[in-house]
């Protein structure tokens, strides 16, 4: 994990701005002396990009007359040899019950907590250790989709392939050897893109995510900043919920006139609303517009005023 850069200046108070690039992410946080401090995430489309991103924005602190200082102690350093779960039960306040997890039984290194598993927003928190426990996968159920032989049959897939999600690629998409509940494929994902951990920074880097997904949910040719916005955007895939529906990848490019959105030269991460919604738009647009529409699988429709399907027709291709 690339380390902070940090970069203060004293006028009236000690103000204080960090940065630290993570493959195709930066991360930003700021504050000072008299207020509680902020953070962001940008994620960008390649590790280029990222680093341009990276790079104009120290050069607008400095431009501001921040110099740069030594940045504190990462707690991520301090504690890289300690467990995981440790270090999550460490993080708990002097006043809050410390977290407990239990082992699941037939499967080693494995544990669970329920978290207020009657309540609609309850859910299953599960934890696959790998390497002494220092790091580990990490897949959650919302407690209304908790079956116990659904989670056996992921955690069977997952006991040989706890490793496979920090092998240095973002992500891996596999087709399960069989079928987990509704789902037919899982998602592996770094730490990085998973951000399974991001409360405790001292273990963020050390924990990938992990869940089964429906074959139409993430292109088979997906780059790493097309998952992130799936799986962490606007609309997001609800992939706690065991009992969902599919929720196909959409990806969409148009120049719809007149229209509510603005053009969109280069496919980006859409909704299904939003598919609908520019098809209603379509009829009455210029000659000129279009829209187009691609599949988790990279199959391409092209539509035009003169030529708008149904939209079942254009979910089924989503879907197919």
């Amino acid at each position: 994990m690339a380390g902070w850069r940090r970069f203060e200046q004293h006028e009236t108070a000690l103000e204080y701005w960090e940065i630290r690039q993570e493959g195709i992410r930066c991360f930003l946080r700021w504050g000072s002396d008299r207020a509680p401090g902020k953070a962001s995430t940008s994620v960008l489309d390649d590790e280029e990009q990222a680093r341009r991103h990276a790079a104009r924005k120290i050069n607008d602190r400095l431009r501001k007359g921040f110099h740069e200082v030594d940045p504190p102690g990462d707690p991520a350093e301090a504690d890289g040899d300690v467990p995981v779960l440790d270090v999550i039960a460490k993080a708990a306040g002097p006043h809050a019950p410390a977290p407990h997890y239990l082992p699941v039984d037939g499967f080693e290194q494995v544990y669970c907590r329920t978290h207020a598993p009657d309540h609609p927003m309850g859910f299953h928190e599960y934890y696959l250790l790998r390497d002494n426990g220092r790091s580990a996968v990490r897949f959650t159920v919302r407690a209304g989709s908790h079956r116990a032989e659904t989670v056996a049959s992921f955690l069977r897939f997952l006991d040989s392939a706890r490793d496979l999600a920090f092998d240095g690629s973002p992500h891996h998409k596999v087709a399960l050897p069989g079928p987990v509940g509704p789902f037919g494929h899982a998602l592996l994902c770094s730490p990085a893109l998973g951000r399974a951990c991001g409360a405790y920074p001292a273990a963020a880097a050390r924990v990938a995510t992990a869940f089964p997904i429906f074959d139409c949910e993430i292109g088979d040719q997906d780059r790493e900043v097309l998952v992130d916005a799936r799986i962490h955007g606007h609309g997001a895939l609800p992939h706690s919920d065991w009992a969902r529906p599919p929720h196909p990848a959409v990806d969409l490019r148009f120049d719809i006139q007149p229209s509510f959105q603005r053009p969109t030269p280069t496919f980006k991460v859409f909704r299904s609303v939003d598919v609908e919604r520019l098809m209603d738009a379509l009829p009455q647009a210029s000659a000129q517009s279009w829209l187009e529409v691609r599949s988790f699988r990279g199959g391409i429709r092209r539509l035009t005023p003169d030529a708008v399907p149904p939209f079942a027709e254009v979910l089924s291709f989503l879907t197919a």
